[in-house]
């Protein structure tokens, strides 16, 4: 079980932890969206193929690694491949932030925020799952989880005029 600890209040940059021992940090970038990691010294970036549409990719070297598309811009879900693997990322429930990842018709993995006003989680993804590509499914769980928290603020400043 990992756990993902936000660097602030304010930013979308998260540490990844096992057992209290830094896995890798993620740093995330808004424009366009992207983000970066390194695991055992390897460099991983984890991007939209467009400014603002297209797939989303995750490589090292140049070289894509893992994929996710969006199926629907109204839906909190990503179907992401690797290798020979396809996955489901998708939200839990309407009202929450957790995510589950789905292979097949199985649950395989989840991540939970560890309280309703903490941006810190838990991760349970499988263990014969490559750590770089559980790092991009966290990174795609920040990716729409802030993507939740720019709507609803935009949604208070509009209703506050």
């Amino acid at each position: 079980m990992l756990q993902l600890v936000p660097h602030g209040w304010l930013g979308w940059n998260f540490d990844v932890l096992d057992n209290d021992r830094k896995i890798t940090e993620i740093k995330t970038s808004t424009l366009p969206e992207s983000g970066i990691f390194s695991i055992d010294g390897a460099d991983f970036r984890a991007r939209r193929e467009g400014m603002f549409s297209g797939e989303f990719l995750l490589s090292k070297d140049n070289e894509t690694i893992a994929r996710a598309q969006k199926p629907s811009a109204l839906k909190s879900s990503f179907t992401i491949e690797f290798s020979d693997r396809q996955y489901t990322l998708k939200k839990e429930s309407w009202a929450g932030r957790s995510f589950v990842l789905i292979q097949g018709d199985l649950e395989i993995g989840s991540i939970r925020p560890e309280g309703v006003l903490t941006r810190k989680a838990t991760v349970q993804l499988p263990d014969d799952m490559p750590m770089p590509l559980q790092v991009f499914v966290i990174w795609l769980t920040i990716l729409l989880w802030k993507r939740e928290a720019d709507a609803g603020a935009a949604a208070s400043v509009a209703a506050s005029t």
